[in-house]
């Protein structure tokens, strides 16, 4: 079986890591995805692009991870999402907490 593993490197091909805060850029290519999880998934996408967000982590795969809430309207509630750090921009460095 191959790995499929994406490397920690924004659009500009700066490095990003967990705690970086990230604007993201885009949405991913979901027309793999089974149509009922594409019409849950879809919408979430398109309300944080545009939007700067703090990576929580990335998992095996090397995709970024973002963990976030919509506070109001017909997405309201918690959210994560796994996107291509190829869709992200750093904002800034990783802050020291």
């Amino acid at each position: 079986m191959a790995k499929f593993h994406l490397k920690p490197i924004d659009a500009h091909g700066r490095r990003i890591r967990k705690g970086d805060v990230v604007r993201v850029i885009g949405i991913p290519d979901l027309c793999a995805m089974h149509p009922e999880m594409r019409t849950e998934t879809e919408p979430v996408f398109l309300h944080i692009r545009g939007q700067c967000k703090r990576i929580d982590e990335f998992n095996r795969y090397g995709f970024a991870e973002l963990f976030f809430k919509i506070r109001e309207g017909p997405l309201a509630g918690w959210h994560s999402v796994a996107i291509e750090p190829s869709l992200l921009l750093r904002q800034n460095a990783r802050n020291a907490a």
